[in-house]
């Protein structure tokens, strides 16, 4: 299928729409990715069986799905409606792949959202809505990471099964706790005590969403960037070390030997050499 990281997309049209009591209309653009989230009021859509439509509910209509819509007398809908494109581009080994089309999101057809998640769902589609203005590129660029964002957490709520939620939500928390705050002093036990959770689930629920257990997540997080200073910059190994959460740089170099099988130095000489070899004038970052 496709990696979340490698999504890119491009919103084609996305607007509010507030329909007139008896409005009923068909999915006229069917190349295209689909959002239809519910706002206000009711209604029926219609596919190969009908919903009957409310707030809180999202409709995820792949290319190629055609729908009837149609909204109550009593009760009209308000709906935003976005249209995008999406494909996905892999970078491996210092190249980017070409980029492949994305048939289908591995989203479900209709999903009813409940109480926070419902309220964030609908302040994000009123600020993608707002947020795209045709032709504009800063306007595009600003909505479509949105919709990206919008996407992703999407992606984790079908992770999470139901009777998971709350603990997901921990963990979801302590996973950007870790991603935000790497070079701080942080430990998994104290951050799993701060979010009433305990080590041994967090640590379930890292390697079944991640694959890693918490305390390699932030070894890799804080490796990753290490990697990035010794390509990048001049900056020296105790320099690094602290930006990277290291007390010292012994901790740090033994650390990253274990990381990547050889000494920062090697790296920033050999591995890195041919990365950085074309920044060789200014290395510092500003």
């Amino acid at each position: 299928m496709y990696q979340m990281q490698d999504l890119v997309v491009r919103i084609n049209w996305c607007f509010q729409k507030m329909t007139s009591s008896n409005w009923s209309d068909i999915r006229n653009n069917t190349t295209l990715h689909s959002f239809y989230w519910i706002h206000e009021g009711s209604g029926v859509f219609h596919t190969d069986q009908t919903y009957q439509v409310e707030p809180g509910m999202l409709f995820y209509m792949e290319p190629g799905l055609r729908m009837r819509m149609a909204s109550s007398t009593e009760s009209p809908l308000l709906m935003s409606m976005v249209l995008f494109e999406c494909c996905a581009v892999h970078f491996s080994t210092g190249q980017w792949q070409m980029p492949a089309a994305v048939p289908r999101l591995d989203l479900p057809f209709v999903k009813k959202f409940n109480g926070d998640i419902a309220l964030k769902l609908d302040s994000t589609f009123r600020d993608v809505t707002h947020t795209w203005v045709p032709t504009n590129p800063d306007s595009e660029l600003e909505s479509s990471t949105i919709l990206l964002r919008l996407i992703a957490k999407l992606h984790q709520q079908e992770q999470a099964p139901v009777q998971e939620e709350q603990a997901f939500e921990r963990y979801a928390r302590i996973k950007k706790e870790i991603e935000n705050h790497f070079a701080e002093p942080l430990h998994i036990e104290q951050m799993a005590r701060e979010h009433a959770i305990s080590v041994s689930y967090l640590r379930k629920l890292f390697l079944k969403h991640i694959h890693l257990p918490p305390k390699d997540y932030l070894t890799a997080i804080r490796m990753q960037h290490a990697e990035r200073y010794l390509t990048y910059t001049n900056h020296t190994l105790r320099v690094i070390a602290h930006a990277c959460g290291y007390s010292d740089e012994f901790h740090f170099s033994k650390a990253f030997r274990k990381w990547k099988g050889v000494a920062p130095t090697e790296f920033r000489n050999g591995v890195g050499a041919g990365v950085g070899q074309m920044l060789t004038m200014n290395r510092s970052l500003p």
